[in-house]
């Protein structure tokens, strides 16, 4: 019997009504903290479902329970005058009688214990059955479903229901009047399960779930609903018993929801906030908070919400005449046996199966086999049970714990005990034994014998009993651990070449002998295997010491064991004794979290092993190993385990992999945060119930931001908790890291679809970079560059591509725009916005659209004519896109795209019904297959012959820009150390906006008389050669043409290749003409005149075209016009060259390049192997 104001470390809420309407309200209790706050406990005296920031509406009741603590993980109510609770002090269900709304501290009286012997986690909760007073409760540690009747004078009067395919069980609930158990499992797949009440008749009701704290039954046992919290979906949701008509009912704005208890109450659903010290209610209709209380210090923790219990069904269970426990089912009564006892055949009274307790831990002290509760590792007092006294001393024992035996060595021989029978068998004469172990799974004993040298193997179902010996020639081998299920052995021998000890591993069969860990430190001791880690363990001076495939060589961990030399561990626990009556019990993961117990009536303990039904499965559930080969989800169905994918996901052929079937013609894309996924959704029109569809990105991811290039059919993402930017090709496994923007996180990503550059947005989270930035990255080349780095808060990005704009949300209240080089930037609003947070481009209409809290607006691409288009209170407005004549939006409190007229401003309903395995979506691009991409006219084309960064600019201009680092050349389009092709083509010549950069593709032509021997474009490759899917000669591009006369062709050719100049040909005219008249009187003076005529042009030069000739031959008359030539502009500072092929200089000529190649430059290629997925 313990007093009440013991220990309150929790914090619940709970609805009472007794016997009037004031004797209604919640219960909250409150952790102790920081804040010099003790805990205690706040009720809410009224009814919740008509509660309101008006506080008349409720009144506060508040006690304290200084000095002394409760870690209250869950609380129930029984309807009368008790309260239930779960402490994770005490490890226990304790019961305080005659409570009341208003904390009469008078009738308090005392707290009683129920049960002890609980683990102390988290997740653990109690469910109470007000029909036939039996408490049920989970044990995320011991991994089981318990029930005990509340008002059991013997408190070891409990049983464990369910134990076989659970992995960390927590919320629990019942409804009694329909015979239902519903628990959450939190696994590799997360899910809620249903049963009876006897554990029985189990079926997984809802699926794609994350972590579920709490689960309840609605009230009204006619409805049929559950209720449950989602806290890494951030939801509260419910469903009926057979999880059809699920639906979230309220998503909380927050990254994560951090519920650890709810209630139900009519039409309202409440919970507990823990880490914003707030409890609140929601309609369940509405979705909307109806309902919130801040606390100052407190943190609360559990809730439950109860009204007068409804009972529609006699308690089966009231004149059954059970011995130990009686549940209801939908058949009547059914009685059950307490822990380590067996139901007779009346089916009403039990027999005791054996005396070592349901679990424990068998152990010999001295002559003596003994057990004690395997629950002292939470607490229950370790008091010794001895089974047999033997005629010698006991050295080591070995449990086959489902046939109820124990195996052990005494003397110079092996002994088989029967639990149940009580009989003993001597099995086989032995050296003297230095390990013992026992497979479950072929029923085959192994031992050690130091004085042989001999690890020897003898079967249980053996008639003869025979023994063999599997490796000899040991030196002292000692301390067998096992592996059944691999059918490994490991022992600790002396290496017979150092002298050192060592761990060697060894198969069943005798084969396989190899050394597992050398090098050890002093006298290594207790070698155990635990099989649901996966991990061998040993002690090593004085720690706790593991191994791990993954750490490739042995562990010391903090965990202090002293001068212990055996060792167990079960559960997350180390279990380990120096040889005394002293039992040290370790949290594998709280170094903190340390005990010792002595156990009664036992003087030492010579040898020790554990005695558990589940830890000896014959047949591990295949769910547990590996995720029973399953990519994504496995359903446990008996042994087996049943392959199933996540939304967007489809079974392969295998039954075990999932893939999925990408979308390709009109989609939004959009970014699950909760679930770490980017979805395709369906935009087809015809049908509400769209088609979705994963992107099959690695994982685990955590993306925030995507967008898409159709030419790839790539989807660029960004990992938020990796600070990288990604790309993922569709109908692929292949992914690319392409930038890493390390100290910031991306949270919103464009692509300018005229060259393929990526723009994003990064927000710093180091608290030393002030701003906010805007990069861009080069599609193919993944060089990048930084545009802008003075922006507060960059939260959004836009482009608009054919004008040239970029636009960004600045989170401090602002509206930017600059040319897309990030230039000339300038504010559109600059005040009056009150929570910004996505943009978007309208190409079609030229708007610009966004998001400011509560609201969408819209405003030119000057800013003018801002105006808003649709205002929406509850749906919690997140990102938006434009395509045609709709708005398309996600919300934090939707699991659908919402879908806007951008003329009316109206909601088109019926357009999409809710996908409710959605989380929340984030940032949403849009494509459409038949909608042409806007593009920027000259960076769309050959990247605007830039070398590395075009930048579309307004009015059709364009710039071109260098990664970080390099510089732009004086013709301002070519970086530093950028190669190129040969511009040079024999008898013909390149487009004039043919760049020559590496991927450049580039029409050609030929000269009159000659024909071209390819079609279709070239392109130039990564080894400066000019390709059409192989190598092509550039000297064969153009070959003569059969229909031209040889003679026509050379004259053609030679004026084709500028043999003879306008100029040149008009001064001959001139000379023949004065010849003709004074042909005879000035002949001299004629044939002076024609050498200056024929050089008058030689102050031209053709620079970087591929039709300059070798010095001295005949120049192209096409291109002797300076005025044909599109010339660059005059400034200095001119953005970029109209026509960069071309360079005109007023000085003297200099000899051409004879071969008509570029000169050889330096270009460091990135190689992003090492960094691809």
């Amino acid at each position: 019997m313990v007093l009440l104001w013991g220990t309150l470390g929790g914090v619940c809420m709970l609805l009472v009504q007794i016997s009037t309407a004031q004797n209604t309200g919640l219960i909250v209790s409150d952790l102790p903290n920081s804040f010099f706050n003790g805990g205690g406990i706040t009720t809410f005296e009224g009814y919740a479902n008509q509660f309101s920031e008006d506080e008349a509406s409720y009144k506060m009741h508040v006690a304290g329970f200084y000095p002394y603590d409760f870690d209250i993980m869950s609380m129930q109510w029984d309807g009368n005058n008790t309260l239930y609770i779960m402490d994770g002090l005490s490890k226990s269900i304790l019961k305080m009688e005659a409570f009341d709304i208003w904390m009469n501290h008078t009738k308090f009286g005392y707290i009683y214990l129920v049960h002890r012997g609980l683990s102390y986690t988290i997740s653990s909760r109690i469910a109470y059955d007000h029909l036939t007073g039996n408490m049920y409760w989970t044990d995320a540690l011991y991994n089981w479903i318990a029930v005990q009747p509340v008002h059991a004078n013997d408190q070891s009067n409990y049983k464990i229901l369910i134990s076989d395919q659970l992995s960390t069980p927590g919320a629990i609930a019942v409804d009694p009047n329909n015979d239902r158990l519903f628990w959450s499992n939190h696994g590799d797949s997360v899910f809620i399960e249903r049963s009876d009440l006897s554990g029985k008749k189990r079926k997984i009701i809802v699926k794609n779930l994350l972590w579920v704290p709490d689960i309840k039954c609605d009230p009204d046992p006619s409805k049929q609903m559950i209720y449950w919290a989602d806290n890494y979906r951030n939801t509260l949701e419910m469903s009926d018993y057979d999880g059809m008509n699920r639906k979230v009912v309220y998503r909380s704005p927050n990254i994560y929801l951090q519920v650890s208890n709810i209630a139900v109450y009519k039409d309202v659903l409440c919970g507990s906030d823990y880490d914003e010290k707030f409890v609140f209610c929601v309609g369940i209709g509405t979705g909307q908070e109806s309902w919130r209380h801040e606390f100052s210090f407190e943190d609360p923790w559990g809730m439950t919400l109860l009204d007068s219990k409804v009972t529609t069904i006699s308690n089966p269970c009231k004149d059954n005449g059970c011995e130990h426990i009686c549940t209801n089912s939908e058949d009547g009564a059914v009685c059950h046996c307490k822990e380590g006892y067996t139901l007779n055949e009346d089916k009403k009274t039990c027999n005791a199966s054996h005396s070592a307790h349901g679990r424990g831990i068998i152990l010999s002290s001295g002559n003596n086999l003994c057990t004690v509760d395997i629950r002292v590792i939470t607490g229950v007092r370790p008091n010794a049970t001895c089974l047999l006294a033997w005629t010698s001393n006991i050295t080591h024992i070995a449990v086959a714990a489902n046939d109820s035996k124990v195996i052990f060595a005494a003397g110079d021989e092996l002994i088989l005990y029967d639990l149940v029978t009580k009989q003993n068998t001597s099995l086989v004469s032995t050296g003297k034994v230095s390990g013992l172990v026992y497979s479950w799974i072929g029923g085959d004993v192994f031992w050690s014998e130091s004085d042989t040298g001999k690890i020897k193997l003898l079967s249980l179902d053996s008639a003869t009993k025979t023994d063999y010996t599997i490796y000899s020639n040991l030196n002292n081998p000692r301390d067998l651990a096992i592996d059944p299920h691999n059918e490994k052995l490991f022992w600790i021998n002396t290496s017979p070449q150092s002298g050192a000890l060592q761990i060697e591993t060894g198969s069943f069969t005798g084969s396989d002998k190899k050394t597992f860990q050398s090098q050890l430190f002093n006298n290594p001791s207790g070698l155990f295997f635990d099989g649901g880690l996966k991990l061998l363990f040993w002690i090593s001076q004085q720690r706790l010491t593991y191994f791990s495939k993954s750490a490739s060589f042995h562990l010391n961990t903090d965990h202090l064991l002293n001068t212990d030399t055996k060792l167990l561990i079960y559960k997350d626990y180390t279990i380990s004794t120096k040889g005394d009556n002293q039992l040290t019990v370790y949290s594998l993961y709280d170094e903190n979290d340390k005990n010792q117990y002595t156990v009664d009536k036992i003087s030492d303990i010579t040898a020790f092993a554990l005695f558990d039904p589940d830890i000896q499965p014959k047949e591990n559930n295949k769910c547990d190993i590996d995720n029973g080969g399953c990519e994504q989800i496995c359903i446990p169905d008996g042994t087996q385990g049943i392959c199933e994918c996540g939304l967007g996901y489809v079974l392969e052929r295998d039954a075990h992999n999932c893939t999925t079937v990408a979308q390709s013609d009109m989609f939004a894309l959009a970014v699950d945060f909760n679930h770490g996924l980017i979805y395709q959704i369906s935009m087809n029109d015809n049908t509400k119930d769209k088609k979705v569809s994963a992107v099959d990105i690695p994982q685990p991811a955590d993306p925030l931001a995507t967008a898409y290039i159709p030419s790839t059919q790539s989807v660029i993402w960004a990992d938020y908790m990796d600070d990288h930017i990604l790309n993922t090709t569709l109908n692929t496994n292949i992914t690319e890291i392409l930038y890493s923007p390390v100290n910031y996180i991306v949270g919103s990503i464009a692509v300018d679809y005229s060259t393929g550059n990526i723009y994003y947005t990064g927000l710093p989270y180091l608290y030393y970079i002030q701003y906010s930035m805007i990069g861009v990255i080069h599609y193919n080349s993944h060089q990048h560059k930084t545009l802008m780095d003075n922006i507060q808060y960059a939260y959004s990005v836009a482009l608009h591509p054919p004008k040239g704009y970029m636009f960004w949300i600045d989170g401090a209240g602002m509206v930017g725009r600059a040319n897309m080089d990030g230039t000339d930037p300038l504010f559109l609003v600059a005040y009056g916005m009150t929570s910004a947070l996505a943009i978007a481009v309208d190409y079609k209409s030229d708007k610009v659209y966004y998001i400011d809290g509560e609201r969408i607006d819209y405003m030119n691409l000057d800013g003018g004519n801002r105006q808003t288009l649709h205002m929406n209170q509850v749906a919690g407005l997140s990102h938006l896109a434009v395509a045609g004549e709709y708005v398309y939006c996600t919300a934090a409190y939707k699991q659908e795209i919402l879908k806007i007229h951008k003329t009316t401003g109206l909601l088109v309903t019926e357009w999409m019904s809710p996908v409710t395995e959605l989380g929340r979506l984030e940032t949403i691009t849009l494509y459409d297959k038949s909608v042409a991409l806007p593009v920027h006219q000259k960076c769309s084309v050959n990247n605007g012959l830039c070398s590395t960064f075009c930048f579309p600019r307004p009015n059709n201009q364009r710039s071109c820009g260098c990664p970080e680092g390099v510089s732009l050349m004086a013709d301002q389009r070519t970086c530093s150390g950028v190669p190129k092709c040969s511009m040079a083509i024999k008898h013909g010549k390149l487009s004039d906006l043919c760049s020559g950069y590496v991927n450049s593709t580039c029409d050609y032509e030929c000269y009159s008389g000659y024909l071209k021997t390819l079609t279709g474009k070239l392109t130039c490759n990564d080894h400066l050669n000019w390709v059409q899917q192989t190598s092509v000669d550039v000297n064969m591009l153009c070959t003569p043409s059969p229909n031209v006369d040889p003679l026509h062709r050379k004259a053609e050719s030679q004026q084709s290749d500028g043999s003879i100049s306008s100029g040149t040909f008009a001064a001959t005219i001139i000379v023949i003409i004065i010849v003709f008249i004074v042909i005879i009187v000035i002949l001299v003076y004629v044939m002076y005149k024609r050498r200056i005529v024929t050089n008058m042009f030689s102050h031209a030069k053709f620079v970087n075209s591929p039709n300059v000739p070798d010095e001295g031959g005949p120049v192209d008359d096409r291109y002797t016009s300076i005025t044909d030539i599109n010339q660059p502009t005059a400034s200095a500072n001119a953005a970029g060259m109209e026509n960069p092929l071309y360079e005109v200089r007023n000085k003297t000529a200099v000899p051409d390049n004879k071969d008509n190649t570029l000169p050889e430059q330096e270009f460091r290629s990135v190689d992003m192997t090492a960094y691809k997925y």
